[in-house]
Parts: C-alpha cells; sequence; structure tokens
C-alpha cells in the first residue's frame, strides 16, 4: 500500500470509524477501517486539513489480553442518580477473542479507541448496542492507498464569538455563533447545498439567524443584520467603516484597521496590508470592536462586501 504507519496510532481519528474483520490466525488480527481520520500536517498527510481515508488495514501483531464486556442497562432512581441493571459481565481469555472476532465479523462501528495503563480499549456498538474491548498487541502496523474527503469535522465547523449589539437601551455582548458546512445539510427543514454559513445570536430572549454561501462569511453576517429588529445593530469590525478587507488575499475572519489611514480606493490599502509590521498591527478578528467605531455608510470608501451584502434585495 501506498501509507504505511508503525506503532503510532496516535495521528488517527477514530471516533465513528467502522472495523471489520479481515482475518485471525490465532496470533496476529487484521481488519479493515472505514471513517477514518488522520490529523493533518503528518508526513502523511501534509495538507491544512484532517482528512479521511478511503479504506485502510490495520495489523495488530500478536493479539493478546483480550476481553470483552457486554454494556448494561442503567436506570435513574427518584433522586435522579442513575446507575447499572445487573452483574457486570467480562468475558476474557478465548471467550474474550472468540466475542471480539464475532463482533467484527459483523462490523462494529468504534466510539473511542484509548490507550490505557495497560494495553488498549475500544468502546463500539455492533451487535451488542454498546461493548467495550479491551486488548494488546506488540505491534500495530496501520496501511491505506487514498485519500476519500476532508474528515466530517473539517466539513463541518462551529465557531462561537462575543460581540456588541446596539441597543435602544445601550450596548449588549451576545454571544454569536457561527455554523460553516461544506456538505449538503438542512436548513429550515430544506436541504441546502454547500457552501452553507449561518450566523446567529440571541437577543431579548430570541434567536435571531442570518444565511450566505460566501467563503469570507460575510454575506452571512449581512443577512443576520436584516433579521435583527429595528434599532438593534451589529457593532464589530467587520461592520466598521475602517474594517477593510486585504486587496491580495483575506483570510476567514480577518479584517484589517485603518481608522488613522485615508482610504479612497483599494490601492491605498496595497501598503498597509503587504507590508508585515503594518499587518500584524492593522489585523483584526470580525467581532473584535473599539470605541473608535463608525457604521459603513454609502457615503465612505470601505473595501468590504459588507455593505453591499446588507443592501442586496
Amino acid at each position: 500500500m501506498k501509507f504505511c504507519v508503525e506503532n503510532n496510532l496516535s495521528i488517527f481519528e477514530f471516533h465513528d470509524s467502522e472495523f471489520s474483520f479481515v482475518s485471525f490466525d490465532g496470533k496476529d488480527l487484521v481488519v479493515s477501517v472505514s471513517m477514518m481520520n488522520i490529523h493533518k500536517d503528518t508526513p502523511q498527510n501534509p495538507s491544512a486539513y484532517d482528512m479521511e481515508i478511503a479504506s485502510a488495514q490495520i495489523a495488530f501483531k500478536n493479539f493478546n489480553s483480550a476481553t470483552y464486556e457486554p454494556g448494561r442497562a442503567w436506570k435513574t432512581d427518584e433522586d435522579g442518580k442513575s446507575y447499572p441493571v445487573g452483574p457486570r459481565v467480562v468475558f476474557s481469555g478465548q471467550d474474550g477473542i472468540n466475542r471480539i472476532l464475532e463482533e467484527l465479523r459483523n462490523e462494529i462501528t468504534v466510539y473511542h479507541f484509548e490507550k490505557e495503563d495497560r494495553g488498549y480499549s475500544i468502546g463500539g456498538c455492533g451487535i451488542e448496542p454498546y461493548f467495550t474491548m479491551g486488548f494488546d498487541f506488540d505491534s500495530v502496523v496501520v496501511c491505506w492507498d487514498e485519500y476519500k474527503k476532508k474528515a466530517w469535522y473539517e466539513l463541518h465547523r462551529q465557531y462561537r464569538y462575543d460581540t456588541v449589539l446596539h441597543t435602544p437601551t445601550g450596548g449588549e455582548v451576545v454571544q454569536l455563533i457561527v455554523s460553516c458546512h461544506e456538505e449538503p445539510v438542512y436548513v429550515k427543514g430544506v436541504l441546502e447545498q454547500p457552501p452553507t454559513v449561518n450566523v446567529g445570536c440571541k437577543y431579548d430572549g430570541k434567536q435571531y439567524w442570518g444565511h450566505g454561501s460566501d467563503n469570507l462569511w460575510i454575506d452571512a453576517f449581512a443577512d443576520l443584520q436584516r433579521h435583527l429588529p429595528a434599532g438593534v445593530l451589529l457593532t464589530c469590525c467587520l461592520t466598521c467603516r475602517h474594517g477593510n478587507l486585504c486587496p491580495v488575499g483575506n483570510d476567514i475572519n480577518e479584517v484589517f484597521c485603518t481608522k488613522d489611514a485615508l482610504i479612497t480606493q483599494k490601492s491605498d490599502l496595497y501598503f498597509y496590508t503587504e507590508d508585515n509590521a503594518e499587518r500584524t498591527k492593522r489585523s483584526r478578528q470580525y467581532c473584535d470592536l473599539c470605541p473608535d467605531y463608525h457604521p459603513q455608510t454609502d457615503g465612505f470608501y470601505t473595501y468590504n462586501d459588507y455593505l453591499h451584502f446588507l443592501n442586496r434585495t
């Protein structure tokens, strides 16, 4: 296979991966794995994203110390405390191996794969709704040929920022939620095609949302402003007249403050965004705010799409 990693499981994410049986000769256990992710910036994955491996094989050399524990039902008492029902049952030795192999032949979904004080443990579901298997090995080799796509958690991201709403009763700090999706997702019961960005906050007991597809999130911020009540303004560096984008390339959640500079056209920004010292000094996040905030207006030049999206019908 194209890629192989020996004795280093720490670079992989196993949550929601699926394991199925390939072979067991009484000593070495080989499983096929799908929906397993590898961390970014590793020698095998130099990309900027964790990636989902199309299909991998894991060989556990000298698979030993096997235990298998079925999950138990849980009950909640009158005081709200939960406890397991029935005795704990743990299969070990050959019985443990047989139970593990039976689960793998059926295919299991892995919830966690962790290093313990002695050996490793996998918690998952398969034939049993939940089980825990313990085991050890002398060495482990993970091999695969190709990647399928970005990891699921790279395709669906959520961020939270504190920002300030200007309201009829003064400034109010709220938490802004930004959800980004690079796969189809349902929004208000409607399947939306990617990319989708949703920006929301809670004000006066009600949740407000803005929706967009701009890769810099700006249209979603503008849509949120359109949905906020009259007299309530989203005040932050993104909506400020001094918050300019970079004319030669911009990162998400980054604007540049030019409150002390005269900007009348795009070219005026080159020095402030290309000079490293100036760029560092002026870089801001969207939800930052300072006392010099002024809202964007048609009569003041700002190299920023917020006002364009806000005025779009």
